[in-house]
This record gives C-alpha cells, sequence and structure tokens, in this order.
C-alpha cells in the first residue's frame, strides 16, 4: 500500500506540474524561454528534474509522518529507493510534460488530467500486488500489466525492501525515452508543436 502512494505523489506531482507549462505558454513567457541560448531540450529536462526534486520531498516529508504514527517502513529502503524515485519521477513527469505539449489551453489540461491520472491510478498495482490483482480479474490484471504506472510502483515496492525489479525498471526507463523525446519534439519551435503554433 505504501509504494502505491508514494506513486501516487509522484503521480500528482508529475502531471500537475505540467499545468504551469500550458499557462506558461498562453502568456507567452515559454516562447521566450525557449528561444533563449540554451537548448530547448536542455529548459525542459531541468523542468522535470524540478518537478521530481519536488516529489521526492514530499515522499520523503511523508514517509516521517508514516513513521512517526508508527507505521512499520524498512528505514534502509526508504534511503535505497532514492535512485528509483529519480527515474520514476522523471519518467511521470515526462508523461505530463508530453501531455501539456499538445494542449493549448488551460482548461483543456484540467478535463485530460481527470481522464488521465484516475484510470493510470485504478488500473494499476497501486492499491492491490499483481498476484491479487490476477486473483480478483484476469482482464483487469492483463490491464495492469500495459500500464506503465504498474512497473513505477513494482520498481518503488522492490527498491523498497531493498530489492530490484529489472523488468520493471527497463519498462520505465524505456517510458522515460518515448515520452521525453515526445516531449522535445512537442515543444521544438517550427516542427509543427503547439509552441510554434502559437508563435505563427
Amino acid at each position: 500500500m505504501v509504494p502505491g502512494l508514494i506513486g501516487m505523489i509522484q503521480l500528482f506531482n508529475g502531471i500537475q506540474s505540467s499545468l504551469s507549462m500550458v499557462y506558461d505558454r498562453e502568456m507567452g513567457s515559454m516562447r521566450v524561454l525557449l528561444s533563449s541560448p540554451l537548448p530547448h531540450w536542455f529548459v525542459l529536462a531541468l523542468r522535470m528534474m524540478a518537478a521530481t526534486c519536488v516529489s521526492i520531498i514530499q515522499i520523503y516529508a511523508f514517509a516521517a509522518i508514516a513513521l512517526a504514527l508508527r507505521t512499520d517502513l524498512p528505514l534502509e529502503g526508504l534511503a535505497a529507493m532514492l535512485p528509483v524515485l529519480v527515474v520514476t519521477g522523471l519518467t511521470l513527469s515526462a508523461i505530463g510534460m508530453f501531455l501539456s505539449s499538445w494542449i493549448r489551453q488551460l482548461e483543456n489540461f484540467a478535463g485530460i488530467m481527470n481522464f488521465v491520472i484516475f484510470p493510470i491510478f485504478f488500473i494499476s498495482s497501486a492499491l492491490y500486488p499483481l498476484w491479487r490483482v490476477k486473483e480478483s480479474s484476469p482482464w483487469l490484471y492483463h490491464a495492469c500489466q500495459w500500464n506503465p504506472f504498474t512497473y513505477i510502483v513494482e520498481a518503488i515496492r522492490f527498491a523498497m525492501y531493498g530489492q530490484m525489479n529489472w523488468q520493471a525498471l527497463a519498462v520505465v526507463a524505456g517510458t522515460l525515452i518515448v515520452f521525453g523525446a515526445a516531449s522535445v519534439m512537442g515543444y521544438t519551435p517550427g516542427r509543427g508543436g503547439p509552441t510554434a503554433g502559437r508563435a505563427a
């Protein structure tokens, strides 16, 4: 249950942090920022890293509160899962960045968030382990297997107990590469993306 809550913190933070990108594009500041001497992919990577850092701070604050309430958490695992949290946080930030790259209005992004966050969260192993999901509903189990967030939760779950789920980490890393590249293309001026369209 705790790994699912940790994943939920990163999911909400990663998607909602992209809300500011839509606002910046509406105000025109994003076009100015992407026209700076810095490579635009570097600017986007810094935004994703900033969102990841915020989510990690929130996670450890949550862990501190849980420990204060005498929740049984492995202290060694909380430190060992930090590298995994960086990768999972960047992945969810990249997904949010990709969504924000194709949404022009702030109001539309709020609606998309509801249609993305809740299905991603509930059709995953965040609330129940995969073996229990398989026992209750085979079709839901197969749906969870196609959900990248399932592998994010599984990577966090294994890391918390001092193990590495290499399959989950491979899926998470692949998702990061795909959505990271798609986000860079979406925010590239002159390629027909939303930034270029608004600049025109």
